[in-house]
């Protein structure tokens, strides 16, 4: 997968995620969001989760921002009430 555009990002959750993540690198990159519990009613807090990618340098990919960097990964949380604030 190429993650030269950062799609995560670009959503209200993922501004608040990088904001709370500040500084990431140039090539950091949100991969993963997801809603924290079973039902729709908890809700109420959301799970963003992104690391640093680099070219890959051979494979199908080649050329391409899709090896994610080890030891890179980071994960924090926003919450429903953030995400209206912020709207």
């Amino acid at each position: 997968m190429d993650m030269e555009q950062d799609i995560f990002a670009e959503q209200p959750y993922g501004k608040l995620a990088l904001q709370k993540m500040a500084p990431v690198p140039e090539n950091f990159r949100l991969f993963y969001a997801g809603w924290l519990g079973k039902k729709p009613e908890e809700f109420t807090v959301m799970e963003v989760s992104g690391a640093q990618f680099r070219v890959a340098q051979r494979g199908p990919n080649k050329g391409k921002l899709s090896i994610m960097v080890p030891g890179t990964k980071r994960t924090t949380y926003v919450t429903k009430d953030e995400m209206k604030v912020a709207a």
